[in-house]
């Protein structure tokens, strides 16, 4: 894990937690609507793993994954 990726979980883990969801966990995947991230959920293109929690509402992710996917994306932006 490079300094920045570190820094970009770091930075979500101590603002949300171990887990993001509802709108922090759509809007960190660069989604604006929950229907967009719902559509995309459907046809398996979130490119994270989203599960349901007991007792709870809605979908949830690792927030760590969503960093990792996050610097992913970047890392591959970098190459174009």
């Amino acid at each position: 894990m490079t300094d920045a990726s570190y820094d970009l979980a770091a930075s979500l883990i101590s603002k949300y937690g171990p887990t993001l969801g509802g709108s922090e966990l759509y809007a960190s995947l660069g989604f604006k609507t929950y229907a967009s991230f719902h559509r995309s959920r459907l046809r398996g293109e979130l490119g994270v793993n989203v599960f349901k929690l007991s007792g709870r509402r809605g979908w949830f992710a690792l927030t760590n994954d969503v960093a990792n996917w996050l610097n992913e994306q970047a890392k591959k932006s970098d190459m174009f």
